[in-house]
């Protein structure tokens, strides 16, 4: 990393977080640019990467040796409204990940020639060559896995964007006291920003649920609303946690039968009733190619308790003041930026 990248100290550790664990990303010093070792790449199982900031534009540069005297490149020159803030270096990032992809699987390369152009528009006076190894300041080496997915995979290039697009269906469950366990399944929209914040919108419907009040039987059901916001750690494609904290709302509809013949047991009157609750929420994403499979709890808390008595039999029943529970969701996710 050359030039203007020591505005964000953090721009290593962006790139190196959104490649899969088993990934070896390593570091090195440069001080300029060095021709001869972008052109002859060492290590044949190894991406060199090369970042350099001029003002508000970068220029990336990417080797990876195929057999002695043989490389494929990537040349990619990104405009930097505002240089390497926080917005720039989150950019940089995502373009040396998805660069260094689209080279290992042979989506996407630049000719040699071209290459050879861009690097004689460097305008860096001459210094003395250090060794390959010292020039390089990242190198990647994709696990056995990626390797074998190079050998299979010839696919067109794709770009990520910073925003990415989820559908899916949830399944969930929670302890409610009284009223016994609610089951909702239901569907979800999800909106991910630069791998790490999401915004999900989520409807559900109560399956009915039943509960004795002696001598009565409630029913529960009706529909239900989620707004969530999370944070991810780690980007789409990974195993990742999801942290979310949001807002419900169930549209709720209760009846009640006689279920014991008893002269001076009363019914309890049908009737429809809101209940608003907070909620906080941890998931485990297993990735299964664009789609997902996530496991989670969570619980909620009511603004207000439910409270269900029949008249003269008794002292009413209360529901609890929070509602643990869990789900099961499967997903798939669209990034608007692939062509």
């Amino acid at each position: 990393m050359i030039g203007g990248v020591e505005q964000d100290p953090a721009l290593f550790e962006r790139i190196r977080s959104l490649f899969p664990s088993d990934t070896a990303v390593v570091e090195r010093t440069a001080d300029h640019i060095d021709q001869r070792a972008v052109l002859l790449p060492q290590r044949a199982d190894t991406v060199y990467i090369w970042i350099r900031v001029t003002g508000q534009s970068a220029r990336v540069y990417l080797a990876l040796s195929e057999e002695p005297g043989q490389a494929r490149y990537l040349f990619r020159e990104i405009s930097l409204e505002e240089g390497v803030d926080e917005v720039g270096g989150e950019t940089l990032a995502e373009i040396a990940h998805s660069s260094a992809q689209a080279l290992w699987l042979r989506q996407s390369q630049t000719p040699r020639k071209a290459l050879e152009q861009a690097l004689e528009r460097e305008t860096e006076p001459p210094r003395t060559t250090p060794p390959p190894s010292e020039s390089a300041k990242l190198i990647t080496t994709p696990s056995a896995a990626d390797s074998l997915n190079a050998e299979t995979t010839r696919r067109p290039a794709s770009k990520a964007g910073p925003l990415r697009l989820a559908l899916g269906a949830s399944e969930s469950a929670h302890a409610a006291g009284a009223e016994g366990l609610l089951h909702e399944p239901g569907l979800f929209l999800g909106l991910e920003y630069r791998a790490r914040f999401s915004l999900r919108l989520a409807a559900r419907y109560l399956v009915p649920a039943e509960f004795d009040l002696t001598p009565a039987r409630v029913r529960l059901s009706g529909p239900s609303g989620e707004a969530r916001v999370g944070f991810l750690t780690g980007g789409a494609g990974q195993k990742r946690f999801r942290l979310e904290a949001g807002f419900g709302l169930l549209w709720g509809h209760a009846e009640a039968a006689i279920v014991d013949e008893q002269p001076q047991a009363h019914a309890l009157a049908a009737q429809n009733f809101q209940r608003a609750y907070a909620l906080a929420a941890a998931l485990f994403e297993w990735p299964l190619g664009p789609a997902w499979l996530a496991v989670g709890g969570d619980l909620r808390v009511p603004f207000a308790k439910a409270s269900y008595e029949v008249a003269g039999q008794g002292g009413p029943r209360v529901s609890p003041a929070v509602y643990p529970g869990g789900s099961l969701e499967v997903g798939i996710g669209f990034d608007p930026g692939v062509r």
